[in-house]
């Protein structure tokens, strides 16, 4: 795993946050939360799902971001203070999993949560039980939003796919990440199902950038967040992901600002990113066994967290 500063994670969240912001209001508008007053974020990060949420949800509601990082906090408490909803908003630093745990005992629940790439094995080693735990924390009725930004199916480097493909793995390796298997982070759906949830459904939400100088967000979200992050893991796991010595020469020209090859100089240059949202909806009064299950495997891995 990836040793990040501060700065890099900051610079990250701040970029990143500008640049799936169309996407993330998109999003959280068609949950149709009116009606809900409890939310969570859950791993609200620099907080855009946050505002976001405050933003769509009815003026009497609360929404809750929990982050264990409290640099992300500051910046998503700043931003929701910039955005003119921080009376609607307030953030907890802690575990996930502990609030969780809290949140699944009766009257404790929430009515909607929104959990924006922090599913993801990653960040949990069980990342299904992870899933069952967020569902065992809603209210009957309530509604489960899984977010992602499909980083591996975005189109980075147009016309160049085989070097990116190879990029792809390498960064899987890179971040320790599963290429197969029942943790793989494509399984939002999978995971979904076995909470037991309702109504599932799936969203496909393509973010496109062309021209890419009508995009003010996304040549910082390339150089900052994207370059940076492929580059690194060429140079760590590209032979092991299959990359050839030219190959690897051919990945830092494209990405390198003011190489005679620098792929954001190409004519034509376009960026594609299609987010995913699923989303799901926790049983009534009569909620079925496959609810009570995962509701159960999800207060006991919480309980676990907390002692």
């Amino acid at each position: 795993m990836r040793d990040l500063t501060t700065d890099t994670v900051t610079t990250y969240l701040l970029t990143n946050r500008a640049f799936v912001a169309p996407t993330v209001e998109r999003a959280v508008r068609s949950l149709e939360l009116a009606g809900r007053r409890r939310i969570l974020d859950a791993g609200t990060g620099a907080g855009g799902g946050l505002v976001a949420l405050a933003r769509a949800a009815d003026p009497d509601a609360r929404v809750l971001g929990v982050d264990r990082e409290a640099n992300a906090l500051a910046l998503a408490e700043a931003h929701a203070a910039e955005q003119g909803v921080a009376e609607r908003t307030e953030t907890r630093r802690g575990d996930l999993l502990e609030v969780l745990a809290e949140a699944a005992e009766p009257g404790a629940g929430f009515d909607a949560i929104w959990a924006s790439d922090v599913i993801w094995p990653g960040n949990f080693p069980d990342p299904e039980a992870a899933v069952a735990a967020l569902a065992g924390a809603l209210n009957p009725g309530g509604v489960l939003a899984l977010f992602g930004s499909n980083y591996y199916q975005a189109t980075f480097l147009p016309g160049h796919s085989w070097v990116q493909q190879k990029l792809r793995v390498a960064s899987q390796l890179n971040w320790g990440l599963p290429g197969d298997g029942p943790t793989q982070n494509e399984r939002l759906v999978s995971w979904t199902l076995a909470a037991g949830l309702r109504e599932t459904r799936v969203e496909l939400l393509p973010r496109v950038a062309f021209p890419l100088a009508a995009d003010p967000t996304a040549r910082p979200y390339l150089e900052r967040v994207v370059w940076p992050e492929l580059l690194d893991a060429a140079r760590n796991r590209g032979r092991e992901a299959g990359m050839s010595e030219a190959e690897l020469a051919r990945a830092v020209e494209l990405m390198t600002p003011g190489s005679g090859g620098y792929a954001l100089d190409e004519p034509g240059y376009y960026l594609t990113h299609p987010m995913l949202l699923v989303t799901g909806v926790r049983a009534g009064a009569d909620r079925d066994q496959a609810t009570d299950r995962a509701t159960d495997r999800g207060r006991r891995l919480g309980q676990r967290f907390q002692r």
